[in-house]
């Protein structure tokens, strides 16, 4: 057993002092892992006695069946054999000069890996830091029990803001099945005692929370009783679920935020004083309004904030965000939220943080002459910026933000009093599982502006990670929750956001040790590949706001938002693939290639063709299905979510190959119909038939899901079964084409 050596400040001269919960912490790492050194101690020192590592302490404890009567403690004087010394940079710093330790340059939420002699220091820059670092400990000793290649190291955050968004099934943005099904599971403490478990082991430090109007559900506001939606214990279970969520934030180092859509008030306050009326549609449900700005809705709205804010004082900040229905100038919506989110923060009784997204309406001169001017924040503002609108899984380049345009004057020159994080929203791809390391670090690469850039949101409108309900019954799986489906899209991104310098061999290891050393690499590298398709697709087939793309089921929903006629209607047909803009200008649409081709016009060399599009996806989805062939059957560990993911794979590999082969015959059939030329026509339906079969055996690959709702295709119902019929009438409108 391992002796763990327990020093109180006596022994430390007065300077630190060793914390119980953190010996048991070590002790379960190290029992745990390390059979070859029974006879050594471990130590921690520590002043500051802060509950994100007791979080820590307990989530492993639970993980290694840790059982405390296993534990013996003992007090010492020499603690020269001791293998592990664990420090706070900022609490035992007296300490850290005292005995002359080489402590490098940590910064908040960083930490430092360092051997001298026969100790092994683990430094953190703060407690979030030294909780990451306690975290990579025991990622190390998992693979290396007995310290046999520890390096020393220093970790630091290349973004201090690093987010989920998570929008609410209540008082929700969106209506629907597909929305409001995970109520109760959103609502259920344990289902964030998990999901927030995994945002620490991610290394995301940031929870958004949205929704219409969330102040009704955590407050009843004073001077506003017609307001209040909830009373008596139904009330006191809001009260409760707020606190606790938020304390269980705090608790591992996560800050969080409410946000909602500007002019939105409760049932009551609408229909008491006859203000942000109803509108009866499908789309905008109650609480909507077309630019209300009745002085009784600004004072209501500043009181929510306030006593919001007052209330909840492990709630980190508010957010707002300008857009539905204020339909009028700038400087009038500017002026608005001045009066109301920033008045009710100036009037709190405690500093709270702010997030603000950029206007959709794009005036950049106005909106940044409004938002400079608050400067009652001791914490930059957060502006937040939809890249490429609602299909951030694109292309890397900037192209589209939220309203279409591009406007760098938001970051040039640079803010003063705000810093910008990009939304990389995800409406593309809401079943399969999807990895794409190489993405995300060119992203950061290139739309990282130093100094003004403080990080990401990554989230989903129309997609809440919380029920599981695609699954069908018949499929087995172990996971509770979606968002445990999707475990590599959230370790990805975390990760690499904390550190985009992390090497691909990291993500391999925790792929052997989720699946097996056999099969590891080349699951995560053949995932790489697979999940290039809806990236490659969103780039080359422009998508806007959330319904105009939706990758993985290869429809534009946009069509079904105005006339509702079918949801077969979402599909992207032949015909219109041929004209549609590309997201990307790199990319040349099939219409302007066959134009440069037939006029002999040069592409130039940065130009991506159509062809390479299809080239790609043909080469990508045959390598897919070798890998996939070769990984099938080798699995040692969780062999049932193993067949889940490889099946995702193969999903991914018949999508590629479908969208080569529609590719191919859009491009033959443009130029069929441009030149009158049948022979081109006859090459064009048969990949089109080609395209047919490769969606059959994508039908026969997502067997395991069922059909589901999915906002984007409204009322309707989702399957690769259910469209195939429109893939059939592509080969149709080629017939008819000439």
């Amino acid at each position: 057993m391992f002796k763990l050596t327990y020093i109180n400040s006596f022994y430390l001269n007065s300077y630190t002092i060793i914390m119980k919960n953190f010996i048991f912490f070590l002790f379960i790492l190290l029992n745990y892992s390390i059979n070859a050194q029974n006879n050594k101690s471990i130590i921690y020192i520590n002043n500051s006695n802060n509950p994100i590592t007791e979080i820590a302490l307990k989530k492993l404890s639970h993980q290694l069946e840790f059982e405390t009567k296993d534990l013996e403690l003992y007090k010492k004087k020499n603690f020269n054999n001791l293998s592990i010394l664990i420090l706070n940079k900022d609490s035992d710093s007296k300490w850290i000069k005292k005995n002359r330790l080489k402590i490098g340059e940590i910064k908040p939420e960083g930490y430092q890996f360092l051997r001298k002699e026969n100790l092994i220091y683990i430094v953190g820059g703060d407690d979030r830091g030294l909780m990451y670092a306690i975290l990579d400990l025991r990622d190390y000793l998992k693979l290396n029990p007995n310290f046999d290649s520890f390096e020393d190291k220093i970790e630091n955050p290349h973004f201090s803001f690093r987010a989920i968004k998570f929008n609410l099934p209540w008082s929700s943005y969106r209506i629907g099945e597909s929305i409001q099904m995970h109520y109760e599971t959103v609502k259920d403490l344990n289902y964030w005692e998990s999901f927030l478990d995994m945002m620490v082991d991610n290394r995301f430090n940031t929870l958004t929370l949205w929704n219409l109007h969330p102040f009704t559900f955590m407050i009843q506001p004073e001077g506003f009783p017609e307001a209040n939606q909830f009373t008596g214990q139904e009330f006191r279970d809001w009260q409760k679920f707020w606190k606790s969520l938020f304390k269980m934030a705090k608790d591992r180092g996560i800050e969080t935020y409410i946000l909602n859509w500007n002019i939105i008030t409760s049932p009551g306050m609408t229909e008491t004083h006859n203000v942000a009326n109803y509108k009866d549609d499908l789309e905008w449900h109650y609480g909507f309004t077309p630019a209300d700005t009745s002085p009784i809705i600004v004072d209501y709205m500043r009181q929510c904030i306030t006593q919001t804010i007052n209330e909840y004082p492990n709630l980190t900040g508010v957010g707002v965000s300008m857009g539905e229905r204020m339909k009028m100038p700038i400087e009038d919506a500017m002026e608005w939220v001045k009066n109301t989110f920033v008045e009710g923060i100036r009037q709190a009784n405690r500093p709270a943080k702010f997030i603000h997204r950029a206007p959709f309406s794009i005036n950049p001169e106005a909106a940044r002459k409004y938002i400079e001017s608050y400067t009652d924040f001791p914490d930059p503002i957060i502006m937040e910026f939809k890249f490429n609108w609602s299909h951030g899984h694109s292309s890397p380049n900037l192209s589209i933000t939220h309203g279409g345009k591009i406007a760098d004057q938001y970051w040039n020159p640079k803010p003063k009093n705000y810093k910008m994080a990009w939304m990389m929203r995800n409406e593309d791809f809401l079943m399969l599982n999807w990895s794409n390391t190489d993405f995300i670090r060119k992203h950061i690469e290139v739309n990282d502006h130093k100094d003004i850039v403080a990080g990401y949101f990554v989230g989903s409108e129309t997609f809440i990670p919380a029920k599981e309900y695609r699954m069908s019954p018949d499929v087995k799986y172990e996971w509770k929750y979606a968002f445990e489906k999707q475990w590599e899209f959230y370790q990805i991104w975390g990760r690499l956001l904390y550190n985009p310098e992390l090497s691909d061999s990291y993500f391999i290891e925790q792929c052997k040790l989720k699946y097996g050393n056999d099969v590891g690499e080349k699951f995560f590298k053949t995932l790489q590949i697979a999940s290039e398709m809806p990236l490659s697709l969103a780039s080359f087939y422009q998508g806007t706001w959330d319904f105009t793309l939706y990758c993985e089921g290869f429809l534009n929903g946009k069509q079904l938002y105005r006339n509702y006629k079918e949801a077969g209607e979402a599909f992207i047909r032949i015909d219109e693939m041929i004209t549609h803009p590309t997201l990307d200008k790199r990319y040349l649409n099939i219409d302007e290639f066959t134009n440069k081709k037939l006029s002999k016009t040069v592409i130039l060399d940065e130009e991506i063709t159509p062809i390479e599009v299809a080239n790609k996806m043909k080469n990508n989805g045959e390598k897919i299905l070798i890998h996939y062939n070769e990984i099938k059957s080798k699995s040692d560990k969780n062999e049932i979510n193993y067949q889940v993911e490889l099946n995702d794979i193969k999903a991914w590999a018949y999508l590629s190959l479908y969208f080569s082969a529609k590719l191919n015959g859009a491009i033959l059939l443009d130029e069929a119909v441009k030149t009158n030329n049948k022979n081109l026509q006859a090459q064009a339906i048969e990949h089109l038939k080609n395209a047919a079969v490769q969606w059959e055996k994508l039908i026969e690959a997502t067997q395991q899901y069922q059909e589901v709702s999915l906002l984007h295709i409204r009322t309707y119902k989702f399957s690769w079964k259910y469209f195939y019929p429109k893939v059939l009438k592509d080969i149709e409108i080629a017939e008819d084409a000439l």
